[in-house]
């Protein structure tokens, strides 16, 4: 078993892997989310077909351990912790070289299901979602009929350390929005922390400002350390696939179409 402090990882080709990584963890902000919108009964009556694009994630199951140590000692420390952290999310990917396009297919495949379970006609778009939009208005027959797209874009998933004192465990946030293809209003949107200690989460490393947390916790897929996550790699595997199926079903079911109105109580 190799580990990431081993001489032999910081060859020319590994540093290029991790930089590469870097890039992608920086890319793909998008804007602020600042409420729950939740789909009323008119606009539910209106939504028939959905179109599914391709979901919105990173090309790496994130390992991630968070240290406040770093934040006190400066920048060129932080850089340090990143690439420690690029270094162990390529050991897991190594390990594990099929289980983010896994996850990814069960995660689709979950959405789907449900949705038409609950009356929809689902369209499987081979395209991004700025594609889908710019498609429907070219009157690409790929988008033909579809009155909506469920834009999925995954921010973190994979296994995360709120501490060096606590346990990496399996989790996902995400923000889901549904957008009219005519006009393009968000008719239902939401943000989603499915597994992680939601005293862990930076909502604002996300930019958002809330999320729903969806409690999913179970310690057969806790680990003290990353040498333990790493010598069970193949175990995990469950750990982060439970979260897929699970985070299908909470973005699905809150476009669930119901028959009496919503009912407003006090919190």
């Amino acid at each position: 078993m190799r580990y990431w402090y081993d001489r032999e990882w910081f060859t020319g080709k590994m540093i290029m892997r991790l930089a590469a990584g870097l890039l992608l963890m920086m890319q793909g902000a998008c804007a602020t989310h600042t409420s729950h919108l939740t789909m009323d009964r008119n606009t539910q009556k209106s939504v028939r077909v959905i179109g599914l694009p391709q979901i919105q994630v990173n090309k790496q199951i994130d390992i991630r351990q968070e240290n406040p140590v770093y934040a006190i000692i400066g920048i060129s420390a932080k850089m340090v912790q990143q690439l420690a952290r690029q270094a162990k999310r390529i050991q897991y990917q190594d390990e594990n070289p099929a289980l983010l396009q896994q996850c990814l297919n069960q995660m689709r495949a979950g959405i789907k299901q449900r949705l038409r379970k609950q009356g929809y006609i689902v369209k499987d778009l081979d395209m991004t979602y700025w594609q889908a939009l710019s498609g429907y208005r070219k009157n690409d027959k790929r988008v033909e009929g579809v009155d909506a797209l469920l834009r999925i874009d995954i921010k973190q998933f994979g296994y995360f350390s709120g501490s060096p004192f606590k346990p990496y465990r399996p989790g996902m946030v995400m923000v889901a929005d549904l957008v009219s293809t005519d006009d393009r209003k968000t008719l239902a949107s939401n943000v989603y922390n499915v597994g992680f200690d939601r005293e862990d989460v930076s909502l604002l490393s996300f930019r958002v400002d809330y999320a729903t947390s969806v409690y999913v916790a179970d310690d057969q897929y806790f680990y003290k350390n990353f040498d333990t996550l790493l010598s069970k790699a193949k175990q995990s595997a469950g750990g982060l696939k439970f979260v897929a199926r699970v985070a299908a079903e909470s973005v699905a079911g809150d476009l669930k179409k119901r028959d009496n109105g919503y009912l407003m109580v006090k919190r």
